[in-house]
């Protein structure tokens, strides 16, 4: 048996597969929306951190001399062009406590103020325009000692704006690039999760495969299985449990019928071998006899097999009564009475009208040949059950188990039945999902069919 690992749209492992990769894209590119979107609308929040961050560099970068007082601002390599290159967007002073400009990124320059204002320590963040440019400005003090000074850090809206909007398509594209390394990544750690995952379940559908009618008890095996299939491969073993079981009660059948009929056919054999003794009653009572075993042979098959049964709404009343007159002339010839008490209305049944007739027809006539001359049969019905009684000699308590298995008779029997009518009772029973139960008080016995009314289709 072929395994396919993958088979787009029916394989469990690809649906896993796209489905997580897809999730995990979605994310990603959900979270670089969310960083774009940030980047863009919480601008003014976005200027006072870079300010704080560029104040906070500075700050590291300043060296004092042996007096405290700030020399000079050694900024990092990669960095100290930023102010040489961008004089007109980035700016910083060193200011000592009155606001004169102790250093400065400029030549010639004063204190950042407000226009027409003076220096002021306590104004820690403002706008000022400066070369045609607007530039958000940040005092912070700086104490050394008992000395203050105080920093000032400038940059325009413009550099700003150009750094905010790198900064987010920077992440995004990095974000953009993650997803994708991370798809691949989780698709083949996906891949090769699922193929060790589902390697048991591949075992299992060719243990499956292997399975016919010569190895019929061997059964799947669950370990190793994912806890999610283990319902499955249970009802696989149920089902090749009732399999086996029908399978060993066919054979079982088969064997039984060949031998019933084996034995009339060597009566009738050894009956036309002696040329001018047999007897052609004897013949005619053996070949009436096979012949009602090929009949009620032919009538387990058939209500062995659901599909034959056509459910309708059934009258159970009215089919008694067309039992009763089919077999009245049993009933005569036997001297038996049979007393039917049926109200005038009970409900209709769903059920198989010419099962239910076979049914009551092979109880009754049961009940008939068991019965002695002038004997009673009583058939009681109503909408909850159907009761058949006769006045037989009754069944002993140890028989009662064996009263309806196929091909048994009792010690007692009154025909030469081929002990399958009572067989085929239980399967119509079964097939309409009633209960037919027995019991011999001690003087006759009693069948008794337990039905539910129900109005859909029980089979």
């Amino acid at each position: 048996m072929r395994c396919v690992y993958f088979r787009w749209p029916r394989s469990l492992a690809a649906q896993l597969l796209c489905t997580y990769a897809a999730a995990l894209t979605v994310t990603m590119c959900s979270i670089a929306g969310v960083i774009w979107f940030v980047s863009n609308q919480d601008a003014g929040v976005t200027e006072q951190i870079k300010l704080r961050g560029a104040a906070e560099m500075i700050r590291k970068s300043l060296r004092f001399d042996s007096a405290g007082v700030p020399q000079r601002v050694d900024l990092p390599a990669d960095l100290s062009w930023v102010a040489r290159d961008f004089a007109t967007d980035v700016k910083y002073r060193i200011l000592d406590r009155s606001g004169g400009p102790l250093i400065s990124s400029e030549h010639d320059s004063i204190a950042l103020t407000p226009p027409g204002r003076p220096f002021d320590p306590t104004l820690d963040v403002f706008t000022l325009a400066s070369g045609g440019e607007k530039l958000l400005v940040r005092t912070e003090p700086i104490l050394r000692g008992t000395q203050t000074f105080y920093l000032q850090i400038a940059v325009s809206e413009r550099i700003e704006a150009f750094s905010r909007l790198l900064t987010a398509r920077m992440r995004v594209t990095e974000m953009l690039r993650f997803a994708a390394a991370s798809v691949v990544l989780v698709s083949i750690a996906v891949y090769f999760t699922l193929r060790r995952v589902l390697k048991p379940l591949r075992e299992t559908s060719i243990a499956a495969g292997r399975i016919d009618a010569h190895n019929i008890s061997k059964r799947l095996s669950t370990e190793y299985l994912p806890n999610e299939f283990l319902p499955v491969v249970h009802a696989f073993n149920l089902t090749l449990d009732r399999l086996e079981n029908g399978y060993n009660v066919q054979r079982a059948f088969l064997a039984d019928a060949a031998h019933e009929l084996k034995t009339p056919l060597a009566l009738i054999r050894a009956q036309i071998e002696l040329d001018g003794t047999s007897d052609p009653k004897a013949l005619l009572r053996d070949i009436d006899r096979m012949a009602r075993q090929v009949s009620q042979l032919l009538h387990l098959a058939e209500v062995s097999e659901r599909q034959n049964y056509v459910f309708e709404p059934v009258d159970v009343a009215m089919v008694l009564v067309d039992a009763t007159d089919y077999l009245r002339r049993l009933a005569e010839r036997g001297d038996v009475y049979v007393d039917v008490r049926c109200p005038l209305r009970i409900a209709v049944l769903q059920a198989d009208r010419g099962a239910v007739f076979m049914l009551l027809k092979n109880l009754i006539e049961n009940a008939i040949q068991h019965s002695p001359a002038g004997g009673v049969v009583a058939v009681t019905v109503d909408t909850d059950h159907l009761c058949v009684r006769d006045e037989g000699p009754g069944i002993a308590a140890d028989d009662l188990p064996n009263l309806f298995k196929r091909f048994w008779r009792g010690a007692r029997r009154r025909n030469e039945g081929a002990g399958l009518g009572l067989s085929i009772c239980t399967e119509i029973a079964a097939a309409h999902k009633w209960t037919l139960t027995a019991r011999s008080p001690g003087y006759g016995t009693e069948f008794t069919i337990s039905f539910r009314v129900d109005t859909g289709n029980p089979g």
